[in-house]
């Protein structure tokens, strides 16, 4: 599978819908990590470490349906966090 790149206030990102797809995790318990990396990160004094250096807030709507869903936009940064914590093949 190949992944969408988005650039969004100057940075390159994926979308966390397409690498809960490409990793096989239900979106639902990424966003969950996800929220849980922020808090973390944010709680650093390091400004590299902040979270908006890593995933991007963003939301999506489905066809048919005007309701906006939560997303996030990931970097490299995040893709790399993600893909760390991670086990397995994928």
């Amino acid at each position: 599978m190949q992944l969408t790149v988005i650039e969004k206030n100057g940075q390159f990102a994926v979308d966390s819908r397409e690498v809960a797809e490409m990793t096989d995790k239900n979106h639902k318990e990424l966003l969950r990590d996800i929220r849980n990396y922020i808090e973390t990160l944010d709680k650093t004094e390091s400004a590299d470490l902040r979270s908006h250096n890593f995933f991007i807030p963003s939301t999506y709507t489905t066809e048919g349906n005007f309701k906006e869903y939560p997303c996030y936009l990931l970097t490299r940064k995040g893709c790399d966090m993600v893909a760390n914590k991670m086990t397995g093949e994928n």
